[in-house]
């Protein structure tokens, strides 16, 4: 009813005052323009080098700035995105001061993008509390960690993440994102370090069906965090210990380029910096150390595993090497840090870790070398081969100094290992300079025959310590063998003959994965065998009257390969090589030798032989050449393990 019908006096109803319009911040306003005029400064100015800038030899560079925000810590080289980023951040400020929730929808709020599923895949959609080991086996499993793993990558402060593993046994539900993904890092690598009997023992199940439990689980855990956008050094160091774990499991190429991500999140956060140039704490600089140089280490490993010579690392870096102390004597609250003068557990990543200078610093020693001792047409000059001589030597010089200070044996495997990986390092790089044979194909072949006994010297040594045989073994690399066993079947006679087929015997004594021949390579490589030692057989009986004893690796071959007609069929039409790439087929190898490295440390790609070497008279053996095998919203920041 109205008004006017009741009787009731009409009051004009007082409108509501207009919606005050928010009057522009003047600060507001000041710094977005200051960032207008900056990036004008970028896009429109002259970027010339001052004229007092420094000589060729000792070129400036910009030391770079850590920058904090929502999304963890952040490194940039740029002087000008840095002042942008801390006007923005400013500008932030302000905006979260002035209720800005009127302004806000739903629809406005932030979705994952999911970028890490780029590089995470596979099988990762499920909940991470399905995947959590119980309490016991956690625990079995982070002894294994300390036992078998952490001794050869020391990207962890093992007393810090004791105290989260406690916890998350006890009270899961409280602990981070970020620690539980660097848990589940340490479970998989746990797995990966036992075999199948201790997995059987221990856990109770197989022991790939305890990788993939944890695996999954860590994917699960990285995705939920968001690698890709979320630059936390505990993040960081569950990816470095992921990807660890891929040795031997994954395809080599793959491994490498999955490696890059660790590598780019690790420059975002400013890793390639030294912590005591950016004012870090003591505590943090070192940690951040170690999992940049074991972040050098395994990339530049993966990259001569997929053949690109040497790691595609940022051009100028300048992250000293860690010291050699205790985790003990580290602690987050720390100001001064004092090295030990003694052995530590550290003593076999500070060998590797002048390893991986040489391949920085020196990427054309083998092929230096090798283009002189094998007598190729480009052959280096006198003078290139003289320093690559001194390389070496000064390595071993270095090495030995590391190994005087700091090792004892009688303190634990990790101490052997290291006094034996350098013995057998630097045999192995002298090993490239022959002696009396000059003959390409001859010394190409000696080579492959003599890193493959040293492999086995180092199975057979961590194998009786029963510590790191895991490690080693995920060193391994088919090609090589594919290579030597290849030869067999023309080269029938003398004493690198007889210590070839040792070799191979040996090598599927521990890699009994060869057996399974669904794999293209193993494949190929049976036949191969199978057919030499056809040839070996028919030599033997026609010199000596009598027939070898078959070894049981080739009855075992012989009843799982194809057809009999199969076996003295070209190995090239049997196994699929669509992909096949000759690398050459000069018989005095091409120009440059291929990538630097690669043949040395016996990284060579199975999909670029040339098969018809094998089923030919061996003209066409200048393949890659064979190698020389050396053997990672709401979460809280816990960067101090």
């Amino acid at each position: 009813m109205c008004a006017f019908k009741a009787n009731i006096s009409c009051t004009p109803s007082t409108p509501a005052p207009p919606r005050k319009r928010r009057r522009p911040n003047q600060d507001l306003q000041q710094r977005l323009a200051r960032c207008e005029e900056l990036l004008s400064e970028y896009t429109t100015t002259p970027r010339t080098p001052p004229n007092d800038s420094p000589s060729r030899d000792e070129p400036w560079r910009a030391m770079g700035r850590l920058v904090i925000d929502d999304d963890g810590t952040k490194f940039t080289d740029s002087h000008l995105w840095a002042t942008v980023h801390q006007e923005i951040s400013a500008m932030r400020e302000i905006l979260e001061d002035e209720e800005i929730e009127d302004y806000c929808s739903p629809a406005d709020a932030r979705t994952p993008d999911h970028h890490e599923s780029i590089v995470l895949s596979e099988s990762t959609d499920g909940n991470v509390e399905d995947y959590r080991p119980s309490p016991a086996h956690a625990f079995r499993l982070w002894q294994t960690f300390l036992e078998k793993v952490n001794p050869l990558t020391k990207v962890i402060h093992v007393p810090s993440v004791q105290s989260k593993l406690v916890e998350a046994t006890t009270d899961p539900g409280s602990i981070p994102k970020n620690v539980e993904a660097l848990l589940f890092s340490i479970y998989v690598m746990g797995v990966a370090a036992l075999d199948e009997r201790e997995c059987q023992q221990q856990l109770g199940c197989a022991k790939e069906e305890a990788y993939q439990r944890f695996s999954t689980g860590c994917r699960i855990a990285l995705m939920r965090i968001g690698i890709l956008k979320t630059y936390d050094l505990v993040v960081l160091q569950a990816l470095v210990l992921y990807f660890f774990s891929l040795a031997g499991r994954v395809d080599r190429h793959a491994s490498w380029i999955l490696n890059g991500v660790t590598v780019r999140v690790a420059q975002k956060m400013g890793l390639h910096r030294d912590g005591e140039l950016l004012g870090l704490p003591p505590f943090e600089t070192e940690m951040r150390r170690r999992i940049w140089w074991q972040i050098i280490l395994i990339d530049t490993v993966y990259a001569l595993m997929s053949g690109l010579g040497q790691s595609l690392l940022p051009r100028s870096w300048d992250t000293k090497q860690p010291n050699n102390i205790h985790d003990a004597d580290l602690y987050p609250t720390m100001t001064t840090l004092q090295p030990r003068n003694g052995p530590t557990d550290m003593i076999y990543c500070l060998v590797c870790y002048e390893m991986a200078k040489m391949m920085m610093d020196t990427p054309n020693l083998e092929a230096v070398i090798l283009s002189n001792e094998a007598g190729f047409a480009d052959m280096a000059p006198d003078e290139e081969v003289e320093k690559a001589r001194q390389r070496i030597y000064e390595l071993d010089q270095c090495i030995g100094n590391i190994l005087d200070q700091y090792c004892d044996p009688s303190m634990g495997p990790i101490h052997e290992l290291a006094a034996e990986t350098r013995h057998l390092l630097i045999a192995k790089c002298k090993g490239l300079w022959g002696t009396e044979i000059r003959n390409n194909r001859d010394n190409l072949f000696k080579i492959s025959v003599a890193s493959l006994e040293a492999d086995l010297t180092l199975y057979h040594k961590t194998k009786s310590q029963g510590h790191f045989f895991w490690f080693m073994l995920t060193q391994f690399q088919v090609e090589m063998l594919v290579y030597t066993t290849g030869q067999l079947s023309e080269r029938t006679t003398g004493s690198l003959v007889e210590r070839a087929w040792v070799v191979v015997e040996e090598h599927y004594r521990f890699h009994q994965e060869l057996i399974t021949l669904s794999h293209k390579t193993h494949l190929a490589l049976g036949m191969l065998v199978v057919r030499a030692w056809k040839i070996r057989e028919t030599l033997l009986r026609e010199t000596t009257g009598s027939v070898p004893t078959t070894p049981e690796y080739i009855a075992t071959l012989r009843t799982m390969l194809p057809s009999t007609e199969a076996k003295h069929t070209r190995v090239d039409e049997v196994v699929d090589v669509a992909a096949t790439v000759n690398a050459t087929t000069s018989r005095t190898a091409p120009p440059g030798l291929g990538t630097p490295w690669d043949q040395m440390l016996g990284f060579f790609d199975a999909g670029a032989l040339d098969w018809d070497m094998f089923a030919g008279n061996g003209e066409n053996v200048g393949v890659n050449s064979p190698g020389y095998g050396t053997g990672f919203v709401g979460q809280q920041s816990n960067s101090w393990m």
